[in-house]
């Protein structure tokens, strides 16, 4: 696969079947009644926290910009209300871009902290290996934020990656930022970039607890609330692991066989994936 930029939950995805992850690029993600479900609570948990901000990108352009301003918006509330929802966040690992979504950034302790959330159908907690790929991104997002907050990767490291020298916004666009009294100061792709990174640098020291709280997502009820310890050589070997991938140094691994129950659930099993197809 020759891509240059890489979303968090495909690098969580390899540690459930890195086939499985492939396939979904190659012939279109599967998008389920659970994952739209995930999707509506997810949204109605930002607007129980964050101020809504109505703005309908046209372009790719207006597209980064509207993510770059609605995590600086949220940064700010986090900033007055100690959490916030729904924090876009930008790196590079092995020269890949890498872009994810963080649930929730909350204040503990002094320190800023990760929480990440999952929706379950029922009341039961998910499998050893679901919660092997939940761990793998909230590790993930941990080394983003570490890499932006310390500056490692700042608004000029984006502006170089993503080219905002060359982007425009469209005039409709900047007519809903009018309207939504956006600063005419921050109205310009380099400024909002600046001015979000500049949030981030702001922010207290990440914590090294890691959160994945399960919801029921009929009820919104809380499963269990999941603490985990964030350890440096255990991202770094993942990320190795990951990157093999990506280079083009080894096709991408099918389930091993004691895990092809995952199979069963897999839209590709017997079609385009038969590695575990009892023909």
């Amino acid at each position: 696969m020759h891509k240059s930029s890489i979303r968090v939950s495909d690098i969580s995805a390899q540690y459930w079947c890195e086939r499985q992850m492939e396939l979904n690029y190659i012939h279109g993600p599967s998008i389920t009644k659970e994952i739209k479900k995930g999707s509506k609570i997810h949204e109605e948990l930002e607007g129980e926290i964050n101020v809504p901000i109505i703005l309908q990108p046209k372009s790719y352009a207006d597209s980064l910009y509207k993510a770059l301003y609605t995590s600086h918006q949220a940064v700010a509330t986090l900033k007055e209300k100690g959490v916030t929802r729904e924090v876009q966040i930008y790196g590079s690992l092995g020269g890949y871009k890498v872009v994810g979504k963080i649930d929730q950034l909350q204040t503990e302790n002094g320190e800023t902290a990760i929480l990440e959330d999952k929706t379950r159908g029922n009341d039961t907690m998910p499998s050893d290996a679901q919660v092997l790929t939940h761990r793998v991104q909230v590790m993930i997002y941990k080394k983003l934020l570490d890499d932006v907050n310390s500056g490692d990767y700042s608004a000029k490291n984006f502006t170089m990656a993503y080219k905002t020298a060359n982007l425009k916004m469209t005039d409709e666009f900047v007519r809903q930022l009018d309207a939504n009294q956006v600063d005419k100061g921050l109205q310009d792709m380099g400024a909002i970039a600046e001015a979000f990174f500049n949030d981030m640098r702001t922010l207290n020291k990440i914590s090294n607890t890691l959160y994945v709280r399960y919801l029921n997502q009929f009820t919104r009820k809380e499963i269990k609330m999941e603490r985990l310890q964030y350890d440096r050589n255990e991202a770094q070997g993942i990320i190795m692991h990951m990157l093999k991938f990506w280079n083009g140094e080894r096709k991408s691994l099918p389930v091993p066989e004691n895990e092809k129950w995952k199979c069963n659930w897999c839209v590709f099993f017997g079609k385009q994936c038969t590695v575990w197809w009892q023909k």
